[in-house]
């Protein structure tokens, strides 16, 4: 059975010393608290930013913005969601749940790996009146 609270995820996914930095937000403190996350001698790098906002009626939430390099310079990454063992790609649609109003799965994961360019569409012309 997949876990289903903070402290069973942990044991089961955790460190075995339990040791983890913690980094404790508030609305009221706007600035973004940065980490940065290397891989591979450095050749991988992630820029990952946490801040707190307050918005819309139903208030509060957790930003996590993730910023990507490969051999210092900027990248792409991949998002995909899992859920229950189930991969959701482009999960708008598919989403078992909803965060904040938007498309939810209770884990995701972004991949910073070997970059190469995807052929992009010609834009679509707006029509004329």
């Amino acid at each position: 059975m997949a876990p289903e609270t903070f402290d069973e995820y942990l044991a089961a996914y955790g460190r075995a010393d339990g040791d983890y930095p913690v980094i404790d937000l508030d609305v009221a403190d706007m600035q973004r608290h940065t980490v940065v996350v290397t891989f591979a001698g450095g050749a991988k790098k992630a820029i990952v930013q946490f801040f707190g906002l307050a918005a819309h009626t139903d208030g509060e939430h957790l930003c996590i913005d993730v910023n990507a390099f490969v051999d210092d310079r900027a990248a792409r990454s991949s998002v995909f969601g899992m859920e229950n063992g189930r991969r959701f790609e482009g999960f708008a649609e598919t989403a078992p749940g909803r965060s904040h109003g938007w498309p939810a799965v209770r884990g995701v994961s972004v991949l910073i790996g070997a970059q190469t360019a995807q052929p992009q569409p010609d834009p679509q012309s707006e029509p004329q009146s």
